[in-house]
């Protein structure tokens, strides 16, 4: 597709209704609901576009899963395993008074390509382990792998564009994660064909993260449960336009790596680049100075930093890009 006429159908979506012109990028219907004690709400409102309210504030109009409660959502557009974040989950989490600690309620995430097999994204949690008072609240860096962590700007209505995973929020998930998940290496779980999401509400205290290591969130036992706002479909095969920015983050051995890049050239990007470490939004131009060059073309360009001592900057860092047609791209990686 041309720049002309993908400029062309942006204009076009832009001019209908939030909802209807973002519709293949959210779920569509519910396959499967569990409600757990303290279910509240209609699934719908998990359904369609997240209603996010920044950092400092939650949705009210969300679905509580109840204690261990799930959700199984469906989406008419299949999603991919593409460049960059491939899903975002949008809870209702928010800080407390400062950028510091959050009230987060966890969800384990599950995706499949027919409703019938899962696979869980592996999950790691490293705070206390004891309960967490709602008042006092959790630093998010205790959670990876968990949806309910991260606040949500992304509002269409709002005019915060939900698949811009640094400005939009949430929790991003890549599907490169579940390489090795068995249902995915035996063939039940296709990467490249995931039709449905099940949210787990997780029970403080009482359910574990992949290692085994009881998790606690500012839920206490019964008295708490996740909620849940929307999904979005990052990498659908619906918005998987050519000229889409890519961005891709990975973190090996230490060795923090970021790619960027468009067919359009690097050009068309470099005045829209975007950062946030967790959840705190600032210009991306600010992390040059941490890293360095290794590769650079008019495509794109690849930076490096490290290696990075484990515990030193644990944090949640996603970047993403937009071209001139506001198209986005972005990806997110945990910093342990």
């Amino acid at each position: 597709m041309s720049a002309h006429a993908r400029n062309r159908l942006l204009a076009a979506a832009l001019a209908l209704p939030a909802l209807v012109a973002w519709s293949d990028d959210y779920a569509t219907s519910v396959a499967a609901v569990v409600p757990g004690p303290l279910a509240a709400g209609t699934t719908s409102s998990a359904l369609g576009a997240p209603t996010g309210g920044g950092l400092f504030g939650g949705s009210l109009l969300v679905y509580t899963l109840g204690v261990k409660g799930s959700l199984t959502l469906v989406f008419n557009s299949s999603m991919y395993d593409g460049p960059g974040t491939d899903l975002i989950v949008c809870e209702n989490p928010f800080y407390l008074l400062s950028s510091s600690v959050i009230f987060a309620e966890a969800m384990y995430v599950e995706v499949s390509s027919d409703g019938a097999s899962f696979a869980r994204f592996p999950t790691t949690y490293s705070g206390p382990l004891v309960p967490i008072p709602p008042t006092s609240g959790a630093d998010p860096r205790w959670y990876t792998g968990f949806a309910g962590i991260m606040p949500v700007s992304a509002n269409p209505s709002a005019g915060v564009n939900p698949l811009d995973v640094v400005a939009g929020g949430g929790d991003a998930f890549d599907f490169a994660d579940l390489a090795d998940d068995p249902a995915v290496v035996q063939g039940a779980v296709d990467l490249d064909n995931i039709g449905f999401v099940r949210l787990v509400d997780v029970e403080a205290g009482q359910d574990i993260d992949t290692s085994g290591t009881p998790v606690f969130d500012c839920g206490l036992g019964t008295g708490a449960a996740a909620d849940v706002d929307a999904c979005v479909a990052v990498n659908n095969v619906n918005n998987a336009f050519s000229g889409r920015p890519h961005v891709e983050l990975t973190l090996e051995n230490g060795l923090l790596t970021v790619r960027i890049e468009d067919t359009d050239g690097f050009w068309d990007v470099k005045a829209g680049l975007l950062a946030s470490v967790n959840g705190i939004t600032f210009d991306f131009y600010a992390l040059l100075p941490l890293f360095s060059i290794t590769d650079h073309s008019p495509l794109g360009v690849t930076l490096v930093a490290g290696p990075i001592p484990p515990g030193v900057v644990t944090s949640v860092l996603k970047i993403a890009a937009r071209d001139h047609g506001g198209l986005v791209g972005g990806d997110a990686v945990a910093i342990p």
